[in-house]
């Protein structure tokens, strides 16, 4: 948090503007990102990680991130692998991130505003992404260590996984924020 926590004093006859509204949502985010970290970051439940052809795939489950934010995966997620290029052999970390996407592109009807469209949703999206070991932004939540074996398979381990704990808690998968 950057500022001290500020919400809305609703009164009767209070006009409401697109601000206070924004602010109210922004409070009531910040103060659960707040309390989640109290219960730390890593996988709460699910987000298995199996390996098909030529592709991963992360089962439907749910994280908090470092920040604090849920990540919640409600379908199955793949993301291709390329296929083995002379049987070269590397190791990557698969993690997921917390992203927004905007939706429900209207017009605007501000006066005296440049733009002519606003959107009237954001939607929470699970990021997945392979990143060198070791080497995750602050603010992921690695779901295993990948492997590609001389022959070309892919080996899962799931042992770096980080379960729901609070930072520098020593038990199960990595301590620190990956």
């Amino acid at each position: 948090m950057a500022d001290q926590p500020r919400r809305v004093n609703f009164f009767t006859g209070m006009l409401l503007t697109a601000e206070d509204l924004a602010v109210e949502q922004e409070y009531h985010r910040e103060m659960r990102y707040l309390h989640n970290r109290l219960h730390g970051f890593g996988v709460v439940s699910g987000l298995d990680v199996s390996v098909g052809r030529g592709s991963l795939r992360v089962d439907p489950g749910l994280a908090i991130d470092p920040c604090g934010r849920e990540i919640v995966v409600t379908q199955p997620l793949t993301v291709r692998l390329a296929p083995p290029q002379q049987a070269r052999r590397w190791v990557r970390d698969l993690v997921v991130t917390w992203h927004e996407s905007p939706e429900g592109l209207v017009p605007a009807l501000a006066p005296g505003s440049e733009d002519t469209t606003a959107h009237t949703r954001w939607v929470e999206l699970p990021e997945l992404s392979l990143v060198a070991a070791g080497k995750a932004a602050a603010e992921a939540v690695v779901l295993a260590r990948l492997s590609r074996t001389p022959r070309g398979a892919v080996e899962v381990d799931a042992s770096v996984r980080r379960p729901l704990a609070p930072a520098g808690y020593g038990g199960g998968g990595r301590a620190g924020a990956s």
